[in-house]
Order: structure tokens, then C-alpha cells, then sequence
């Protein structure tokens, strides 16, 4: 059998498994959902959107904010997240940091 007929048959399959699951599933209304907009303070510099990022990921919960993020507060943020990717257990290369961090 060509290697063309085996991907159009594995093509075939795949379409039909995708129709089967779209025939199945309800259509949704999109108007049932909620869209929340928070209002949420501005980073005072270029360099500061992915502590923010971050900060208002960890502190989202159900539709708002569990709490201000504070821009007096970025250095301490960042040197929070730094410290817990640094002795992270999942951080392989740990060890070399320490090393680094003695010389």
C-alpha cells in the first residue's frame, strides 16, 4: 500500500472522528459567559510587564483580583519569584546556581 493512500485513510479517520465529536457536542452561547474586566494598576516602566503578568496571574480568583498588586512592591515580587524558581526542586540546574552564587 503507498504511503499516499495510508495518510489520506489516516486523514479520512481523523475528519470523521472530528465530525462525530462536533455532531455531539451542544452548541454554545457565548452570552451566558461572564466577561470580566478588572481594573488593575499600570506598571510605571517598560521593563516591568512580566513580573505584572505573573503577579496577576497568581492573584486572580473567580472573576477578580484577590488583591492589589502594588508597584512599590515590583523589586520584592521579582526577587520572591526569583528565590522560589532558584530552590525550586524542578529546577535542574539548582546545584550550578549555588556553585555560581559561592565563587
Amino acid at each position: 500500500m503507498s504511503i499516499f493512500i495510508i495518510l489520506y485513510c489516516v486523514k479520512v479517520n481523523v475528519l470523521s472522528t472530528i465530525i462525530r465529536i462536533q455532531e455531539r457536542r451542544p452548541l454554545m452561547d457565548m452570552t451566558e459567559f461572564e466577561f470580566v474586566v478588572p481594573e488593575v494598576v499600570q506598571q510605571l516602566n517598560p521593563m516591568d510587564c512580566d513580573i505584572f503578568v505573573i503577579k496577576f496571574m497568581q492573584l486572580w480568583s473567580k472573576g477578580g483580583l484577590s488583591r492589589a498588586i502594588v508597584n512599590d512592591k515590583v523589586i520584592k515580587y521579582k526577587e520572591k519569584l526569583l528565590t522560589q524558581l532558584i530552590i525550586s526542586l524542578k529546577n535542574e540546574v539548582r546545584e550550578n546556581v549555588y556553585q555560581a552564587m559561592n565563587q
